[in-house]
């Protein structure tokens, strides 16, 4: 059976995701793409200007897909509208540029589904890279307290979250406008890269002048290595400290802090109010005292906090139901203990020049002794 394979690219507004999608489809080099575009408020202007790229690709090939993003509202409608450009047959890859305030995570979510139910008649799709562009010089502002933000209808603290996302979850990531950067500049972005994101392909690039192989059939895109090479999800299946040179010379490092107490939620809501400059990101477990048999994610980047629901901690469900988890998932019993099973305390720190013993001191603290 044939296949029709998919390249998306994300990066946030203005980092230069059209000009690489229009210099992609300049030089295709006999592939026939066609286009889904996504851009909350330029969606009109972005699929004129790749329609006319080149002359190589019609209007009717640019779907713009309209009043929404595709990482939430318009799932659905990018799901059928994949599936109609691949039983279609006049294309073998479909290049998907999101709106820069999109998650890529989601998106991936929806074409793996869609993968997976296909029907005996559909062409097979096959998601082959998710590329993320980054303005280099932008970039280094932006982790630098965040304070040259500036973005048209976007809170201040959700761009630098939605940076990071973009960034721990691709499999080539484009260091855009290059030329803006000095060497120096160039080698601590490709440390605070790497820092978040261990084994995407970087490359830089200026003007988005990059070559058709780093996009297009690289076979880079598989849904769980790309999860687990955001530093974060690494270190929690690996807690042992993270040695990486290009990294640690420009002083980034990677901690976990691991308790089997709970934390007390209004002492750790003022370790937040009072949270380190150099911490770049934190995700990871929280047990609360107050609800011992609900775990909760905190996420961190940048000034943006969350802690949400994630379902009870396995120790804590009724005996059948754990045994069917922990048969399903034997890993958790690398991690389990006699008394308290998985319940824990356990977040990934990455920053910069952070004082570990400083911050694990001060979240001691927050814990019910």
């Amino acid at each position: 059976m044939s296949e029709v394979k998919i390249a998306m690219i994300t990066g946030y507004l203005g980092a230069g995701k059209t000009t690489l999608l229009n210099r992609v489809l300049a030089n295709t080099e006999g592939i026939r793409a066609a286009v889904i575009v996504n851009d909350i408020g330029e969606v009109n202007i972005d699929a004129d200007l790749v329609a006319r790229a080149g002359q190589l690709v019609e209007l009717d090939d640019v779907v713009a897909m309209t009043n929404g993003c595709i990482c939430c509202t318009l799932a659905e409608d990018l799901a059928e509208q994949l599936r109609r450009i691949a039983n279609g047959g006049e294309f073998d890859y479909i290049v998907i540029e999101a709106s820069g305030i999109c998650e890529p995570i989601p998106i991936a979510y929806t074409i793996s589904d869609l993968v997976e139910t296909a029907g005996p008649d559909d062409v097979d799709l096959v998601l082959d890279n998710i590329v993320s562009v980054v303005d280099s010089a932008r970039m280094l502002e932006e982790f630098d307290g965040g304070r040259a933000l500036v973005a048209d209808d976007i809170d201040e603290d959700d761009v630098e979250s939605l940076l990071v996302q973009q960034i721990e979850f691709c499999t080539t990531l484009i260091l855009n406008k290059a030329d803006l950067v000095t060497p120096e500049q160039m080698g601590e972005l490709r440390a605070i890269v790497r820092s978040l994101q261990k084994d995407a392909v970087i490359v830089e690039a200026t003007q988005a002048e990059v070559p058709l192989a780093e996009i297009m059939d690289t076979g880079r895109f598989n849904f769980f290595d790309a999860y687990n090479s955001a530093v974060w999800a690494d270190a929690m299946a690996h807690p042992e400290e993270h040695e990486n040179p290009e990294v640690l010379e420009y002083g980034f490092s990677t901690f976990v802090y691991q308790r089997r107490k709970p934390l007390d939620l209004q002492a750790f809501g003022q370790f937040v109010a009072n949270w380190p400059d150099e911490i770049v990101r934190c995700k990871g477990i929280v047990w609360k005292a107050d609800t011992p048999d609900d775990r909760y994610l905190f996420e961190q980047a940048g000034r943006h906090f969350y802690l949400s629901e994630n379902g009870m901690f396995t120790a804590a469900e009724e005996p059948e139901v754990r045994e069917a988890i922990l048969a399903d998932f034997p890993g958790l019993l690398e991690d389990w203990d006699d008394e308290l099973g998985d319940r824990m305390v356990k977040l990934v720190f990455i920053g910069r020049h952070m004082d570990r013993a400083d911050i694990e001191s001060r979240l001691d603290a927050c814990l019910v002794q």
